[in-house]
């Protein structure tokens, strides 16, 4: 038996403790706070039941939305390029017939994601990145193309290998009865092959019970039987996807879904085996340590205390302000029986007594500091925006435009330094392993990318991030260079002996590197050279010319004058 379930489900049970004790409290506390329905697998809540009635302020979900908005389009943008592949050899790099085709598999790689749902996906993603310093995406090779699925909170367990990279997946989620046969079984001669399916989910088809719920667990690991030493395909792939019934019946209660076990555990019974060429999954997080699978830092863990005082004064504010406009009232005991009216202009009757006790007045005298509340609420909601880089997102939205466009980059600069971090732990765990599936794939399934140039065989390529923010991270010293170009053309104009120290293609090769320049718009130095040998040639040939057409001239010239003169004395003999 090439996999045993006995093996999957001792993995399983033991990512699920770890998920359990070190995770999963902690997930349901952020998840509240930041989107209720995303943890109802973690808290096995009843459907309609309401989930965010201790939400009051929406700052932290606003900021968020920033983040999430300003992440898809500084990092994986759907409008424009965000990624370029490279070949380490410089030289080998600026060859036109190599970079053209570098940059044809580069628009392949971006048409795969426009025509999915990649950045649906990837939206989605964000969003569980910045709450539970983790996401994860699934992906399903579809005959259209490839789909990507975002898995919810707590259906998902991850292992580590020893370089810190998730290579282990594990998810699981309850299906019926009916979709479970649908999905999984085959039939033969008109009727259900039985033979990958337990003998319980068999017993509760044939007797109709098709709204019982199964809980099904997939593992996706490297397949330790994979060889380089035979060709690629069948069951020598590089993953496999072993997709199997636990052992035991799904259980919603208060405390979450449970397992019972109900027996008859089949060892050698999987739903589905499948073997893929490529990594059907993409674990992305935050930092973490000691090879830990989950992220452990980010915008909602550290600002999670922010969000739960700021609600809290959000609540008390209201509270004051509704004493303040609503006091309770105390008075004589009289007065409880008089007709006392609160509306506008209305009249309450004293008499006598009530006159002399005071008559009614408020029962204390609320002094809810409104302005120093507000002072305190304002720095809360700072703080929270600076964790979710709000205040980066927003920057030119929320000040004014009568900034100089000098000190608009400047400022922008010195906050995208900011994001560096955050920026960093995606390109481990989300860009590389994205672009490199999407390459993969390209290469093997898409028929438009054109064969590998000779000088690219058997070599392999690097990713360069060109997104927004990976701009902003390598082009921090172009304002230098600018400066440096400004202060050289204001000496020209004095000396302009100092034009020849400055080397002008070296700057358009920076600015090229830098801001990451299409394919063709800067010639290749030999181009450049030939032309400017070229243009030496022609500008010495027209030189020449023009020294040699008077010198012509001026001969021709002679010549009709001498023959001129012969004529006129031959005409006088």
């Amino acid at each position: 038996m090439q996999h045993s379930k006995k093996d999957c489900e001792q993995i399983r049970q033991t990512l699920k403790n770890e998920f359990e004790t070190t995770v999963r409290q902690d997930w349901i506390d952020k998840g509240l706070w930041m989107n209720p329905a995303s943890v109802k697998f973690l808290l096995g809540r009843e459907k309609g039941k309401r989930e965010n009635q201790h939400i009051v302020d929406l700052t932290h979900i606003i900021a968020q939305r920033s983040l999430v908005a300003g992440f898809m389009e500084g990092n994986t943008s759907t409008t424009r390029s965000w990624f370029k592949f490279a070949h380490p050899d410089k030289d080998l790099n600026s060859y036109r017939p190599v970079k053209e085709w570098m940059q044809n598999l580069n628009e392949r790689c971006l048409a795969i994601g426009t025509s999915s749902n990649l950045y649906h996906a990837l939206s989605q993603g964000y969003e569980a990145w910045s709450t539970f310093d983790t996401a994860c995406i699934y992906i399903d090779e579809l005959p259209k193309g490839p789909h990507f699925t975002v898995l919810g909170a707590g259906t998902y367990y991850l292992m580590n290998d020893n370089t810190g990279t998730a290579n282990v997946l594990i998810r699981e989620f309850p299906m019926s009865v009916k979709n479970l046969v649908e999905t999984y079984g085959k039939k033969k001669n008109g009727k259900w092959d039985w033979s990958n399916f337990s003998d319980r989910v068999k017993s509760l088809y044939e007797n109709q019970a098709y709204n019982v719920d199964v809980t099904v667990a997939e593992m996706i690991k490297p397949n330790n039987l994979f060889t380089n030493d035979l060709p690629e395909g069948g069951s020598n792939r590089k993953w496999v996807s072993l997709t199997y019934e636990c052992a035991g019946t799904t259980d919603t209660g208060t405390y979450g879904i449970m397992t019972k076990d109900m027996g008859g555990f089949d060892d050698d019974k999987f739903l589905r085996i499948q073997h893929r060429t490529r990594k059907p999954f993409i674990a992305f997080r935050n930092q973490s340590s000691n090879n830990f699978a989950y992220g452990e830092v980010g915008p909602t863990t550290y600002s999670l205390g922010c969000i739960r005082s700021l609600n809290k004064k959000a609540v008390s504010k209201d509270i004051a302000l509704d004493l303040m406009i609503r006091p309770p009232m105390q008075g004589p005991a009289n007065l409880k029986k008089s007709y006392m009216n609160t509306n506008p202009s209305a009249y309450v009757p004293l008499d006598a007594h009530a006159m002399a006790q005071g008559g009614a007045k408020q029962l204390f005298q609320v002094n809810p500091a409104i302005a120093t509340l507000n002072a305190d609420v304002q720095d809360l909601r700072s703080m929270i925006e600076k964790m979710y880089y709000s205040d980066y997102m927003l920057f030119l939205s929320r000040n004014p435009k009568t900034r100089t466009a000098a000190e608009v980059n400047a400022i922008v600069s010195e906050q995208q330094l900011v994001i560096g971090p955050a920026l960093q732990s995606l390109d481990y765990t989300l860009n590389n392993p994205l672009v490199d599936f999407l390459a993969d794939y390209a290469m093997f399934e898409d028929p438009y990318v054109g064969e590998v140039p000779e000088e690219l065989a058997g070599s392999s390529l690097r990713t360069v991030f060109i997104s927004v923010f990976a701009q902003a991270q390598r082009a921090a010293d172009l304002p230098s260079i600018d400066r440096y170009m400004a202060m050289v053309t204001n000496v020209g104009q004095i000396n302009p002996s100092i034009f020849d120290k400055a080397d002008l293609d070296k700057l358009a090769d920076l600015y090229e590197d830098r801001l990451y320049l299409p394919a063709g718009l800067n010639r290749s130095q030999d181009e450049v050279d030939a032309r400017r040998e070229k243009n030496q040639q022609d500008a010495q040939r027209q030189q020449m010319l023009n020294e040699t057409v008077p010198a012509l001239a001026g001969a021709s010239r002679d010549v009709a004058q001498a023959k001129q003169m012969q004529e006129r004395e031959v005409q006088a003999l």
